[in-house]
């Protein structure tokens, strides 16, 4: 058989019916992060029952907090679970499949025409939390992984489909499943990119700013001073920030980006009574890190932007705010996008849909820089699904481009590994 008619069957042989069902049982099984564990144990049943050998191990979370490479956490976790299901034993090419099992929570139920944890199908959509970002794309891998196995395909290397936890919040579980040993010569993470090839990912930083007051019965305001007021100056210190960070940015995919690093401020705590001039105010938000910055640079940078504003104001300078790094902690990261792994992905995704997928890069973190920095894996964001139907109400993915993925991938893992 010529290596042409092979790949026909292969992507022949991926089953739409079979992928459905496997993206809407991991959609009806919740996985906030924090909480993955019976959707992981789910996917482990699925990847031993279609015959693959399965890994599922209890992560070593005071070994992780303890890791050099830690990436912070969001979350409070008292477990979790690695999971990496392999197809192929052979010595030649190994490529890892990676996708995050963990969503972020589904918010005000009114906000949803449907049920965030149904699965629901309907015109030609898959509906739920998750189903976008990213168990399409995970469901995508394996039915990538179901077709080469179909099509009586021995590899002369080996596929290794992880599905991780606690991405949302920083990437614990793929720093373990690097720890683990499970590693290769490259990987697709099946992050929703709308079929587009992400080899460049900006970096993110969790913080904190805490900034003092002096509280005071509201009828005599003036005596006191408002936290807010004063949050008010650092705020705008930190908008001058942002502006100057992103001005001039000429890294050829960020660059593209009318915001490449954004600096946002999610959360806002201020104040115990309603008639009192509120004496402590806590912001928490996300910093964007360049491509190619150090992580300590760039908080150094964000710290003196606020002492800076501090110090022009008598009673901030007096009190000065605090920055506490919290949470997730991103690195940007990058494979070059000539790099073989990159043009290959391209070429079977051309094959599939019949167009060259477009090259960009991506404004937020993602575990892409956990396999390109910590283990020297060439990596490439590659889904279904878009960034900007992550994280909202009715999320959904369309049921075309996930088979898309699929077929893709099943060509890249004939390709990649080699036929024995």
């Amino acid at each position: 058989m010529s290596d042409r008619d092979l790949e026909q069957r292969v992507l022949a042989a991926v089953d739409q019916q079979e992928l459905i069902q496997t993206v809407q049982a991991l959609v009806r099984t919740p996985s906030i992060t924090g909480d993955e564990h019976n959707a992981q144990r789910l996917f482990a049943g699925i990847m031993r029952e279609a015959g693959l050998a399965v890994d599922f191990w209890p992560l070593d979370l005071p070994a992780l907090r303890a890791d050099p490479a830690y990436p912070g956490e969001e979350t409070a976790r008292t477990e979790g679970y690695g999971l990496v299901g392999t197809y192929g034993s052979g010595d030649g090419p190994r490529l890892i499949l990676n996708g995050h099992i963990d969503v972020v929570p589904t918010g005000l139920p009114e906000n949803w025409t449907v049920d965030p944890w149904g699965g629901e199908l309907r015109d030609g959509r898959i509906y739920g939390r998750g189903s976008c970002d990213m168990k399409a794309g995970l469901a995508a891998g394996f039915a990538a992984i179901r077709a080469v196995q179909r099509a009586g395909v021995r590899l002369k290397g080996a596929v290794l489909l992880q599905s991780v936890v606690s991405e949302e919040d920083g990437g614990l579980g793929t720093l373990a499943t690097i720890r683990r040993g499970h590693v290769g010569d490259a990987a697709v993470i099946m992050e929703p990119t709308e079929l587009n090839l992400i080899p460049a990912q900006a970096g993110a930083l969790g913080f904190a700013l805490r900034v003092s007051g002096k509280s005071a019965h509201a009828c005599v305001r003036l005596e006191g001073v408002s936290a807010i007021e004063k949050f008010v100056l650092l705020f705008q210190a930190l908008e001058r920030l942002e502006t100057r960070r992103n001005t001039g940015v000429s890294h050829p995919l960020l660059g593209q980006h009318r915001l490449p690093y954004p600096l946002s401020i999610g959360l806002l705590r201020a104040g115990n009574w309603s008639s009192s001039v509120p004496e402590e105010l806590e912001a928490v938000g996300r910093y964007g890190v360049a491509m190619g910055e150090d992580l300590a640079s760039a908080r150094a940078e964000l710290e003196a932007a606020i002492a800076e504003a501090a110090a022009e104001d008598p009673w901030l300078a007096e009190h000065p705010p605090q920055v506490i790094w919290t949470g997730g902690q991103f690195a940007p990261g990058e494979t070059p996008a000539s790099h073989p792994v990159v043009r290959l992905l391209g070429e079977c995704a051309a094959h599939v849909r019949g167009t060259a997928p477009g090259l960009e890069g991506a404004t937020y973190g993602s575990d892409l820089r956990l396999l390109v920095n910590e283990a020297g894996i060439p990596s490439v964001l590659f889904g279904p699904g878009g960034d900007r139907r992550a994280h909202m109400p009715d999320e959904f993915v369309a049921v075309d481009q996930v088979v898309d993925v699929a077929r893709t991938l099943a060509l890249m893992i004939v390709r990649f590994c080699g036929t024995a």
